[in-house]
């Protein structure tokens, strides 16, 4: 078969790949806390105990609102994590305890908010020692996400929720540029421009 005939097919299958998402019916490894449903749709799985885990991650966040004391109290409180593993086409899902990736792999991840999102990250390739190297997992902004479906399916949190966590994540420290270590300012506050809060580390200031 020559190389046009197998770019032809390699292209038929993404179009009918693209065409499938765009519907919210293409299958793809969902999270901890959802399944597929024999008419392909999203459903949140019956398993309470993983149900249970996943609610009380978002209820966390809304009491302490930092990913990071999230995580904390979930080590502190001894409560392990569902994790999905993957073997070539079997995926499992085991009980780990908590790192923090997994807590904001959760907050950030829009199917928990009731949304089919596709294509949320991008391959890139660079050259080593005159080959060339692919790598992916890199995130890609919202608007360069291939599909988003809101109200897709039942979620966890609603999507104006999922909104709010998004806005208060970029908020922490951690995530945000302009709010690295800055020298004392003067003015009425003490230590202006260097206390931080310890549970989120944002800059603390005076209202």
């Amino acid at each position: 078969m020559s190389e046009y005939e197998l770019s032809l097919m390699r292209q038929r299958g993404i179009a009918a790949r693209d065409s499938k998402a765009k519907r919210g019916e293409f299958r793809f490894m969902l999270p901890p806390g959802f399944c597929w449903s024999e008419a392909d749709k999203v459903e949140i799985d019956p398993d309470e105990h993983v149900a249970d885990t996943i609610r009380l991650v978002f209820a966390k966040f809304r009491e302490l609102g930092s990913a990071r004391q999230v995580f904390l109290w979930l080590r502190s409180a001894d409560i392990k994590m569902p994790v999905v593993r993957r073997n070539v086409e079997v995926c499992k899902l085991v009980w780990k305890p908590p790192a923090y990736h997994s807590v904001m792999q959760i907050l950030h991840n829009p199917l928990y908010g009731g949304a089919y999102a596709f294509g949320r990250t991008a391959q890139r390739t660079r050259i080593v020692e005159g080959r060339a190297r692919k790598a992916s997992g890199f995130r890609k902004s919202r608007d360069e996400w291939h599909v988003l479906l809101r109200d897709n399916h039942p979620g966890y949190i609603s999507w104006q929720e999922y909104e709010e966590n998004q806005k208060l994540l970029l908020e922490n420290a951690h995530m945000k540029k302009n709010c690295a270590r800055k020298s004392a300012r003067g003015g009425r506050a003490l230590l202006t421009g260097l206390m931080r809060c310890g549970r989120c580390g944002r800059m603390m200031r005076v209202f």
